[in-house]
């Protein structure tokens, strides 16, 4: 259920449950206090009410003895009022209300006569020819008060006893609805701050439980997600640290066999040990293609250094790739030739546009020719590179004869300080794991994607996004 939901649940029950409270106190204290008026507030009919019934019945009212009767009345406590045609005719009744002749003519008379109560007395009376005769007992001031203070005292008892227990049952309901509600929305809460509070402590492998169907079920799962995301974010830093220490370390270790053969070679020149012309133009050579191994890892070091940094800035030219591929090729065949390596391109679309860095452009491919060249494991290389337009894209693909790399690891081909020395063999020793990382990171800053595959060798697809069109003379 969710929490919007429960909360008006939660209103409504506290309402209904705090009216029917508010219906059974009310019912059972009105009864009680019904029960109470009855006995204390209002006296019972006197007992000689009958006993004066048949005195009035038997006077005979054409002897005008009022007297005589308010003497035989006077014995059972009873007051006698006479009135003829609304004009009082005898009375020996001193506490007759002022609104009490008025009362009387809206009284039903019936030919028995009648009896009851009014006025905090008791009223015995009848209609005699033209007469009314009434005999009272009670009603006094004092009585009346006494009435009406227990009338006024038992009302209002009743009114705080309600108000008082309606008060205490709503204030006991909303206190439990509440506290059952606070614990339904605290649970999620509390699950959260539980598992935000392993996080500090570095335990990302334990998840938040939560099942219910609410609103913080997706804050949960949400939760779960950034967890898993934060450990796999550990396990690849960690692996990524190891990588790099290891690059570092092998990075180290390939610089000190040239730097070591470099100073061998110039101490052999300084200390005469090449002393023929020949001799010392072989030392020369080797240190020179030492240094230049050197150069190399330090310039793998450097591009690394600006990825790491994110500061690795374009300069962007709008560019025919064929062009600069078939300058790229040109370029690089007579060394490759010295390494038995054939490379060759093919521009199956005469066009092809787009907005490039032309030197980041040319890194990309020369790492992967030293890529290619390290880890093909073919004993005659062969490289292609074909490039063709299709729609808004420019397509660029790299492939060589070698032996592949198993379909499991090609999507590690471009993570940074990969290697598989098991699926490629390697020409010229070790290699820092950067060289497609860099060309990945270069392509993707163009706007571009790269991706790896099999056929008859390994191939690698590059996608640039076409630019404006080029004029070729």
């Amino acid at each position: 259920m969710k929490i919007k939901n429960k909360v008006l649940l939660t209103s409504f029950l506290t309402l209904l449950l705090s009216l029917i409270a508010l219906l059974l106190i009310g019912g059972s204290v009105i009864r009680s206090s019904a029960r109470e008026f009855n006995d204390a507030a209002i006296p019972r009919i006197d007992p000689n009410a009958f006993a004066i019934e048949d005195l009035i019945s038997d006077f005979d009212a054409t002897d005008k003895d009022w007297i005589e009767l308010a003497d035989e009345l006077g014995n059972y406590g009873y007051r006698l009022i006479v009135i003829n045609n609304g004009d009082g005719v005898y009375s020996n009744d001193e506490h007759m209300p002022p609104n009490f002749m008025t009362f009387l003519d809206n009284v039903s008379w019936t030919k028995e006569g009648i009896t009851f109560y009014a006025y905090g007395a008791a009223i015995v009376g009848k209609k005699i020819g033209d007469y009314t005769v009434i005999s009272t007992k009670g009603g006094n001031k004092n009585e009346i008060d006494i009435m009406q203070k227990n009338r006024f005292e038992v009302v209002l008892k009743a009114f705080v006893l309600i108000g008082l227990a309606s008060i205490a049952v709503i204030l006991i309901v909303s206190q439990l609805l509440t506290s059952w509600l606070l614990k339904r929305i605290m649970r999620p809460v509390n699950a959260l701050t539980a598992g935000a509070r392993r996080i500090v402590q570095g335990n990302l492998s334990e998840p938040v439980v939560y099942e219910e169907k609410d609103e913080l079920a997706p804050v949960c799962s949400t939760f779960n997600k950034m967890q898993s995301y934060l450990q796999e974010e550990r396990e690849r830093n960690a692996s990524y640290e190891k990588a790099r220490t290891d690059m570092i370390a092998g990075i180290s270790h390939d610089l000190r066999t040239p730097l070591t053969s470099v100073k061998g070679y110039i101490k052999g020149l300084r200390d005469g040990v090449a002393n023929t012309p020949e001799k010392q133009e072989q030392y020369l050579t080797i240190a020179y293609n030492k240094a230049s191994e050197m150069d190399v890892l330090l310039q793998e070091l450097f591009y690394f250094s600006k990825l790491e940094t994110g500061n690795l800035p374009l300069s962007l030219t709008d560019e025919d790739l064929g062009d600069l591929v078939r300058k790229f090729v040109g370029q690089s065949k007579e060394e490759l030739d010295q390494l038995n390596v054939q490379i060759s391109t093919e521009c199956i679309s005469d066009n092809n546009p787009v907005r490039i860095d032309t030197e980041q452009m040319h890194r990309v491919l020369t790492n992967l020719v030293e890529n290619a060249v390290k880890y093909a494991g073919s004993d005659r290389l062969t490289l292609t590179i074909s490039v063709w337009r299709e729609k808004e894209m420019i397509h660029l693909n790299f492939a060589d004869n070698g032996k592949g790399v198993p379909e499991e690891q090609l999507d590690n081909l471009f993570i940074q300080f990969w290697r598989s020395d098991e699926s490629r063999g390697r020409r010229d020793g070790g290699g820092s794991g950067l060289g497609l990382n860099i060309v990945k990171y270069i392509i993707e800053a163009h706007g571009g994607s790269v991706s790896a595959r099999n056929d008859q060798g390994l191939v690698i697809d590059i996608l640039l996004p076409a630019g404006k069109e080029t004029c070729h003379e």
